[in-house]
């Protein structure tokens, strides 16, 4: 039996660092000093946290997530499974804002050495079907009839997601990208206001 919090739930960002920040204009009437500026113009500048997430399903339940969800086997972050086990891991940008976001960029790594996963080769899909505020069971059920992407990277083309392996110590690891991140380049990835962006693929517990 193997933890897969260090080995599976890994996650590190690119630029989904931070908040989004959305402009609203509001025109005022400044006058002052007998001149009158009907056009003037009074921006506010609020802020919205994005939600970046990463969870492991095991025949088509929830069992472990990153932030903890309460839906997703009761808030548990790590789960004990046998070697062998089929595992789906689901990563989503979820952006609940009406502002589109643009260029966005993160990468996964899964840990390849005898004790770590197997990476499912071709298995990657994404999807952008559903609503920045979606359940994880709808992002999930979506990802997984979604889009399939190469694991070769694809400078300029289509995919949004590739994946390579590299050697790293302690363990061998292989490097999951999504958009354009630098070394591994994909297609740019935007998303949309209200819509979350979920990539989803498979292993096997070694």
């Amino acid at each position: 039996m193997k933890k897969l919090i260090k080995s599976g739930l890994g996650i590190s960002l690119a630029l989904l660092m931070g908040n989004t920040w959305a402009a609203t204009n509001q025109a005022v009437n400044s006058a002052g000093g007998g001149v009158t500026l009907t056009d003037s113009g009074l921006v506010t500048v609020t802020s919205t946290a994005l939600q970046l997430v990463k969870q492991v399903w095991v025949a088509g339940t929830c069992m472990a997530s990153q932030p903890a969800q309460a839906a997703c086997n009761t808030s548990a972050t790590t789960i004990n499974v046998p070697a062998g086990t089929a595992i789906k891991f689901l990563i989503y940008v979820q952006n609940s804002t009406g502002v589109a976001l643009s260029d966005v960029r993160f990468l996964d790594q899964l840990d390849d050495s005898a004790t770590g996963f197997a990476y499912t080769a071709a298995s990657m899909k994404t999807d952008a079907t559903q609503n920045g505020t979606a359940l994880a069971s709808a992002i999930y059920t979506a990802a997984i009839a979604g889009t399939a992407q190469t694991d070769a990277v694809d400078v300029g083309g289509s995919n949004y997601a590739s994946i390579t392996d590299t050697v790293a110590s302690p363990a061998p690891l292989d490097k999951l990208t999504v958009g354009a991140v630098a070394g591994q380049v994909n297609a740019v990835l935007n998303v949309n206001a209200n819509t979350t962006f979920a990539i989803v693929f498979d292993a096997t517990k070694l």
